[in-house]
């Protein structure tokens, strides 16, 4: 697994995970996976970021009919011209929204029941991912307005009544 972060705090984690990573902000993304891959490209990109000039980087990146699953959401100061040179790497776009995973019986978010259930049960440890903890939901606004982009931020979480993982 090989992941670009300009945030040193969060390719550190990362790479404790046991993640390849590559800084954007010191090294070419496309040469550094030239080289990562010995040229053979990435066959699965999940985009998380939102970072439009993704698109004018992708064909130096994924394999002919490569997977690229666009999670992130935004990708603005691109051009849709970015994806000409895209279209021709014949690439199955995947771009989950929302609830994507199907519904229960009673209609609800399956993917989401599941998702709390692994965390509230432990089989998932997400302590390390989070870094600021809102106590009441009035503070939220500042994890939205100030605190995400700060260095040392990686997730935030509002929690009443249960604990994740502290």
């Amino acid at each position: 697994m090989i992941v670009t972060e300009p945030n040193a705090k969060r390719r550190n984690l990362a790479a404790e995970f046991g993640a390849t990573v590559i800084d954007p902000t010191a090294v070419d993304p496309v040469e550094a996976v030239k080289v990562l891959t010995s040229g053979e490209k990435i066959q699965l990109l999940i985009e998380s970021a939102g970072i439009g000039s993704l698109f004018k980087q992708m064909p130096g990146l994924i394999r002919k009919q490569a997977t690229v699953v666009l999670y992130g959401h935004g990708h603005h100061g691109v051009d849709i011209g970015a994806l000409n040179n895209v279209q021709f790497i014949e690439p199955t776009f995947i771009s989950p929204v929302g609830a994507s995973g199907g519904f229960d019986d009673d209609h609800r978010p399956g993917t989401y029941r599941k998702s709390l259930e692994l965390l509230s049960s432990g089989q998932i440890n997400v302590s390390r991912f989070i870094t600021h903890r809102y106590p009441s939901l009035g503070d939220v606004p500042q994890a939205f307005a100030k605190d995400r982009f700060g260095s040392d931020y990686i997730k935030g979480v509002s929690v009443h009544g249960m604990s994740i993982n502290k």
